[in-house]
């Protein structure tokens, strides 16, 4: 049976929050796995038609050692292991062949010059294909109200429905399909 993946990185809850929503709208059509970056296999198992990622923006791109203990420092973040997130899963992570993608990052709406230069779902899309994997879709953005968050209202709602406009893009393709 096909299925699909979630994997997040979340340092003040966000990101999950996003994850998960995705996940709910990818379960319309596909059985679906969440797991944080530092939970994820290694090996991205050939069942798996549909790979989801994400996570915040930190300091214009994907979080890192620095920024993970930066937001430790400066906010207040409960991270258990700084050196090791969403970026580094990518590093190391193994695809199986013609599996397809998408990537998602949340993000601060303002200042605008400011997110016009946010970079973390850009470098995760370039990740997943370096990696093999097909984008099924543009990446998206998810709002928070400030570093912390939360959420801006409505932006749960809005990852259900691209994850199930995900979930019906990877349904609508063969099995064997190729990336």
């Amino acid at each position: 049976m096909n299925r699909a993946l979630v994997v997040y990185e979340s340092v003040f809850g966000d990101a999950k929050q996003i994850a998960l929503a995705v996940a709910e709208g990818l379960a319309t059509r596909l059985p679906v796995d969440v797991a944080s970056a530092r939970e994820a296999p290694t090996q991205v198992p050939a069942d798996v038609r549909m790979l989801v990622v994400g996570g915040p923006n930190h300091a214009f791109s994907m979080p890192r050692r620095s920024t993970r203990e930066g937001a430790v420092r400066d906010h207040g973040a409960q991270i258990p292991d700084t050196g090791f997130g969403l970026h580094e899963w990518l590093d190391m992570v193994q695809l199986p062949r013609a599996i397809s993608a998408a990537a998602f990052d949340t993000r601060m709406d303002r200042p605008t010059l400011i997110t016009k230069l946010d970079h973390a779902a850009r470098t995760e899309e370039k990740l997943l294909r370096r990696l093999g994997a097909t984008l099924a879709a543009p990446a998206e953005h998810f709002f928070v109200t400030d570093t912390k968050g939360p959420l801006v209202d409505g932006e749960a709602d809005r990852a259900r429905r691209w994850g199930q406009a995900l979930a019906e893009l990877v349904a609508a393709r063969p099995a064997n399909a190729g990336g």
